[in-house]
């Protein structure tokens, strides 16, 4: 292709109007340079240079993946499934992340068994639920490419001693494109399937990190940022032929202490991948954004520039409320939608327990924000109370206040407009004793909190 072909290939955006100013210009060009004898030859490059620039734009034709995902348990043959009846029943969960193992799935070389992931398939189909897919690699390489003597190390750290591969290992990157590609060939038209993560041979398979202490060590593998960039292009570049119908994402996180890797490999992934792709953190508590601050950074340029970006939960609010931070999970998920990342893997433990249920049920990108309680905005008291209480809420912006409350299990119990005053008046009558939400709506600002009537 001329110099003048390429600048507009370059340039073009949306997939029809790549093909038709190319078209448009080959055509313009070649017909005012050369001969009519020549002209059949130069229509067929023209077709193949329309095939390669189709694929070259492809693009999922449906919304990016949003909401509540499930960060479920992973598939492991041994009768444990990522699709969990209980969760997969609710009507606010728009999906589950599916973790199946590579070691399952090509159990010997070239020779597949997608009975599992089929089975995962199936049972999201059963409730209407969609799919996030990640294939890990790390401690769940199969048996048979360790044994062709490919780079490892062990990873020393506390109850665990699992041997992964050295990522730029050039016989694991071989036998991992080509089972990326199987995989694709295979699922790449599947539309339960939204999302497929980007994985690499990493500390756990699916996330970005190498360990900080193995054996043997980095330093003696002969680590580089450039080695381990290299390979995750390769491995991109897979995932992306591969799967040209989904959206496609992958973990941020230091590599050996640096920000180069994660920075090098977004640059890649968005030019490459184009508007299919977005960031990922796995590593997503409010706490976090500072232990992680580079990798923040990158997180909210991505939903900046991209429709897709998402983040998984790194804990549950359920059983370790704290690790998250002041606010505890309600403040994740605010903190996630303030920075307009609309897609949340949340642990089961938090999808089932009640007390969260309202919470995940009207969680939205529409609203400018979700606001858990704090002090200096909303106050409710008594707390408990016998459902007689008064709401005191500072910079009220809407003449008037829509107060709704909800059961534990979703029901919509009390629902009333209230005019713009420093101090409301709320009389729910006779309710029964329990665990109640409040939810406050001023304009384009929610206001949640918990109500205990006794």
């Amino acid at each position: 292709m001329d110099g003048k072909l390429r600048t507009i290939a370059q340039k073009i955006q949306e997939p029809k109007s790549a093909i038709f100013y190319i078209s448009i210009a080959c055509l313009s060009h070649w017909k005012a340079n050369v001969s009519e004898t020549h002209m059949k030859q130069r229509l067929l490059t023209l077709l193949l240079l329309l095939s390669i620039t189709s694929q070259l734009f492809a693009q999922p034709n449906y919304a990016p993946p949003s909401g509540v995902y499930c960060s479920c348990g992973p598939t492991t043959g041994n009768g444990f499934g990522s699709v969990n009846p209980q969760v997969a029943q609710k009507d606010f969960v728009q999906g589950i992340l599916v973790r199946i193992g590579w070691n399952l799935c090509e159990p010997q070389e070239d020779q597949y068994d997608w009975t599992l992931l089929e089975g995962q398939i199936t049972a999201a189909k059963q409730y209407s639920k969609k799919i996030s897919l990640a294939f890990v690699n790390g401690k769940l390489v199969p048996d048979w490419v360790f044994a062709k003597g490919v780079a490892s190390m062990q990873v020393l750290a506390p109850n665990t001693l699992d041997t992964i591969v050295a990522p730029w290992d050039s016989t694991h990157l071989h036998h991992w494109t080509d089972f990326i590609a199987a995989a694709g060939q295979h699922f790449q038209s599947d539309t339960t399937i939204r999302l497929v993560y980007i994985t690499n041979a990493s500390t756990n398979g699916c996330e970005m990190q190498l360990p900080f202490n193995s054996n043997p060590s980095l330093a003696s593998l002969s680590y580089s940022d450039e080695k381990v960039i290299n390979s995750w292009k390769t491995v991109t570049t897979a995932f992306k032929d591969a799967f040209p119908n989904h959206y496609l994402s992958n973990d941020f996180h230091p590599v050996n202490g640096s920000n180069v890797v994660a920075d090098s490999v977004y640059a890649f992934a968005s030019s490459s991948i184009g508007t299919r792709y977005g960031a990922n953190a796995w590593w997503w508590t409010q706490r976090n954004t500072t232990v992680y601050p580079a990798q923040y950074t990158l997180l909210k340029k991505s939903a900046a520039e991209n429709p897709f970006t998402g983040v998984q939960f790194a804990n549950n609010g359920t059983q370790d409320s704290a690790s998250f931070g002041a606010g505890g999970m309600p403040e994740a998920l605010a903190h996630a939608i303030r920075d307009k990342v609309c897609y949340w893997e949340i642990w089961n433990q938090d999808i089932l327990n009640p007390e969260f249920e309202m919470l995940l049920s009207s969680a939205s990108c529409l609203n400018t924000g979700i606001l858990p309680l704090a002090k200096k905005t909303l106050e409710v008291f008594p707390n408990p109370n016998s459902g007689k209480f008064q709401i005191k809420l500072d910079h009220v912006v809407s003449e008037t206040i829509a107060i709704n409350v909800y059961a534990g299990h979703g029901e919509l119990v009390y629902n009333a407009a209230h005019s713009n005053k420093d101090l409301l008046e709320i009389d729910l009558g006779k309710l029964s004793e329990g665990i109640y939400f409040l939810e406050v709506n001023d304009a384009q600002v929610v206001y949640r909190q918990k109500l205990l009537i006794r």
